[in-house]
C-alpha cells in the first residue's frame, strides 16, 4: 500500500468518525457547551425540555451549567436542529 492509499484510508476514517459523532446528541450538545467551558462540557448534566417543535429539541442543564464571561449569565437552554441524521446544537436562550 503506498502513501496516497492510506492517506485517504486514514482520512475516510476520520471523516466517517466525524459524520458518526454528528449524529449523537450527546456529543454535539457537549461539543456546543465545550465553546464556552470546557469544564462544563464534561461534568454537565442535562434534561430534554416538554417545549418541541418539528425538527429541533430543547434542553435545559441542570448541573454544572456554563457561565458566559462577558455578562456572567448561566446559559442553561440549548436548542438541537435535527438534519436528517446529523445533529447540529446552539445556545437557545431563556425559556
Amino acid at each position: 500500500m503506498n502513501k496516497r492509499k492510506k492517506t485517504r484510508a486514514v482520512a475516510a476514517i476520520v471523516v466517517l468518525a466525524i459524520l458518526l459523532a454528528m449524529c449523537s446528541t450527546d456529543i454535539m450538545l457537549r461539543l456546543a457547551v465545550f465553546t464556552y467551558s470546557p469544564k462544563s462540557a464534561v461534568t454537565m448534566k442535562y434534561k430534554k425540555s416538554d417545549d418541541r417543535s418539528a425538527g429541533k429539541d430543547l434542553y435545559v442543564i441542570t448541573e454544572n451549567v456554563p457561565v458566559e464571561k462577558a455578562t456572567q449569565g448561566m446559559l442553561e437552554t440549548w436548542e438541537v436542529y435535527h438534519f436528517g441524521p446529523l445533529k447540529f446544537a446552539h445556545y437557545y436562550g431563556e425559556c
